[in-house]
């Protein structure tokens, strides 16, 4: 972290910090050569072990000259520290990301077409270039609209060279939520994979950044009013296979252009945030819950390498974890969605080709008795390294109480080096009552513990056909189970006692999967469906990350 004054190169003083990531920092610096110009200087901290990586971006974008990429004047290679330095264009503006949250943002259909098709331009000129450059990280906070009204395509950090004939990239990088599906397979992309993620980025502005684009579902949550032609071209881009969707970017511009579009078309209001970023007061239906202790801006605390988030997954792996459950053993169901949560942390802690370790887990299996699944807290980038995740099988009873005593062990060794981090998460996933000691007053002195971000918090997930007095016919539409929702199942209503309040910062994450968890609500998901155990599991996922 540099500080103000500091010179970099000789040449450039640091006149202030305008963002920080998990990787490094973007300055203001002022050129002292030509008369104190205004430039940014991006830094990638400690790429000691990935200067090549570093040397790759640095050399894309000093070949490359548009209006809608900032161009790199300088760069240095890596410093004592590690750290590697770009000098750019410093861009005056917001990127769509911010827009969308911001209160102040009137964000016409107009604008929005007008956007993406600069985006189009931009990308036919890094796709049609003698070595095409693939982006492969499009998504609205890469996106700076400038004060001119135009845009910036920012942060090369993961684009490459295309390589015609290779059969996969040589590491899987893209945001979840808008990277195309060719990415999260670790197959090889090419132009079509950044049009996949135009249409996401589309379709999350469209929206005035309430969703994100899940599956064909999605397009119900789109403004009513929007020409059919726009749905029919957002369909095209995000389409599944790469072949089902434009050829290049100039055909997308093309069919976007041929669009009429009204004037008057409103995406996003001056003081109609789409989703609050910050808890402004503590909720009321908190008090119904007495074992946790809420504070203003609770849960807020960014995961990061120096300060990761701790997980810890409770799987109950007892006899009837075999049965069926839309076609599939349980059991498999809740690995496949484990494994995805894993792979998503995966993806929130990649930049470049490293894994930064923004996560911190265990996994412990338990019927009668409790299985170390990891040998320990293993941090995400070793997770990863493992490969697949043990195999889960079902065997006799279940005993829940010595899985959290398992868990409240782990915390009391964790927690007086964690000050700084996030507050802990347990993720408990199970189908049965509890066979053993009664779990509740463990999970309530756990849910007692606290760091300085907050209590620790505690998710159940609970495989069960009779959850509550209405039939839960749709997952996206459920508003969550209130503290005094009324429950037929004895042990669900247990599992409600052991449930923290849903924190904001998690909520968040919520409905941008286009769920419709209201204020308010306990972390307890009831698992009639594999949509809502994938949910429950992809929660755990949810800490805020630097």
């Amino acid at each position: 972290m540099l500080k103000n004054g500091h010179l970099l190169g000789g040449r450039y003083v640091v006149e202030a910090t305008i963002a920080r990531g998990g990787m490094g920092a973007v300055y203001l610096v002022r050129d002292r050569r030509l008369g104190d110009k205004a430039w940014a200087a991006k830094e990638v901290a400690h790429y000691e072990a990935d200067e090549q990586n570093f040397i790759e971006e640095a050399r894309i974008l000093t070949e490359l000259s548009h209006p809608y990429i900032p161009k790199v004047v300088d760069y240095f290679e890596p410093d004592a520290r590690g750290n590697c330095y770009l000098i750019m264009e410093h861009v005056q503006g917001r990127n769509l990301h911010e827009m969308l949250g911001s209160s102040d943002t009137l964000l016409t259909l107009a604008k929005a077409v007008h956007y993406m098709v600069e985006l189009c331009d931009v990308l036919a000129y890094l796709h049609e270039r003698k070595r095409p450059v693939i982006f492969r990280d499009l998504k609205p906070s890469n996106v700076m609209v400038d004060e001119h009204g135009h845009i910036k395509l920012i942060d090369f950090g993961i684009a490459r060279s295309f390589k015609k004939g290779q059969m996969t990239d040589t590491v899987a990088l893209g945001t979840v939520a808008f990277a195309s599906p060719e990415q999260l397979e670790n197959k090889q992309t090419d132009g079509r994979s950044d049009l996949y993620s135009l249409g996401a980025t589309f379709y999350y502005v469209l929206t005035g950044g309430r969703h994100y684009y899940q599956s064909e579902a999605s397009f119900s949550l789109l403004p009513e009013g929007l020409p059919g032609e726009l749905k029919e071209l957002l369909a095209k881009l995000l389409a599944h296979q790469p072949e089902d969707r434009y050829k290049s970017a100039r055909d997308v511009k093309a069919a976007l252009q041929a669009i009429t579009v009204p004037d008057s078309f409103v995406l996003a209001k001056p003081d109609e945030s789409p989703v609050p970023r910050t808890i402004q007061q503590a909720d009321p239906t908190v008090a119904l819950n007495p074992y946790i202790a809420r504070r203003e801006r609770q849960y807020t605390v960014l995961a990061t390498q120096s300060t990761p988030a701790l997980i810890i997954y409770l799987i109950d792996i007892s006899g009837s974890m075999g049965m069926e459950m839309e076609g599939e053993r349980r059991i498999d169901v809740v690995r496949t969605a484990l494994l995805t949560a894993i792979k998503q942390m995966v993806f929130r802690s990649t930049k470049g080709s490293r894994i930064a370790g923004r996560y911190r887990l265990a996994i412990l299996a338990y019927s009668d008795e409790v299985y170390d699944m990891l040998g320990g807290v293993k941090s995400i980038d070793e997770v990863a390294r493992t490969g697949a995740l043990p195999e889960l099988v079902p065997l006799k009873f279940t005993d829940t109480a010595k899985a959290f005593a398992r868990a409240e062990q782990i915390l009391l060794e964790e927690l007086p080096g964690m000050d700084k981090c996030p507050a802990p998460l347990i993720c408990h996933m199970t189908d049965g009552a509890h066979t053993g000691e009664d779990p509740e007053p463990i999970a309530r002195r756990i849910m007692e513990m606290a760091v300085p971000d907050g209590n620790v918090l505690i998710e159940n997930i609970f495989i069960t056909d009779t959850v509550a007095d209405e039939t839960l016919k749709d997952a996206k539409r459920w508003k969550g189970y209130m503290p005094n929702t009324p429950l037929q199942d004895e042990f669900l209503r247990k599992l409600r006692n052991m449930s923290s309040i849903l924190p904001e910062s998690y909520r968040d994450m919520v409905l941008e999967s286009s769920y419709s968890l209201e204020r308010g609500t306990v972390m307890l998901l009831p698992g009639t469906s594999t949509e809502l155990v994938g949910l429950g599991l992809q929660m755990s996922a949810a800490t805020p990350i630097r």
